[in-house]
């Protein structure tokens, strides 16, 4: 997972599923050979059309019995928008990706999942 943060905002995927609204960081699973760096440099390119690179890792969760890994990354160029990955192609009225900066003030506000995550992001953003 990547956490992409410009000044007070972070980047966020946030979602409705099934009636449910929440918001997760952009990035996914890991294909076979790659490593987890690897994956969070191509799922930020399928999820959101950015190219970045890779800052370091900030956490490793158990999620949900699986493994996540997440990084600080930084756009290296891109114009931030749903990507043409998975993401865009199962995008419906029922399954909806919208990428949206999120500023500081507003990340109480939104259901970030895993909730063990926001420590972090909130780190970032209160950093100078």
């Amino acid at each position: 997972m990547g956490v992409l943060t410009r000044p007070g905002e972070v980047l966020l995927m946030l979602r409705r599923r099934a009636g449910r609204a929440y918001a997760t960081l952009p990035g996914g699973g890991i294909e076979a050979g790659e490593t987890p760096a690897q994956a969070c440099v191509r799922e930020m390119l399928e999820e959101v059309n950015l190219v970045v690179t890779v800052e370091e890792e900030l956490a490793v969760l158990e999620t949900l019995g699986s493994r996540e890994h997440y990084f600080r990354v930084a756009a290296v160029s891109g114009e931030m928008r749903l990507g043409d990955g998975p993401e865009g192609v199962r995008q419906s009225d029922e399954n909806r990706y919208d990428p949206q900066w999120v500023p500081l003030e507003r990340l109480d506000a939104v259901n970030l999942l895993p909730e063990t995550i926001r420590p972090a992001v909130r780190g970032l953003l209160e950093t100078p």
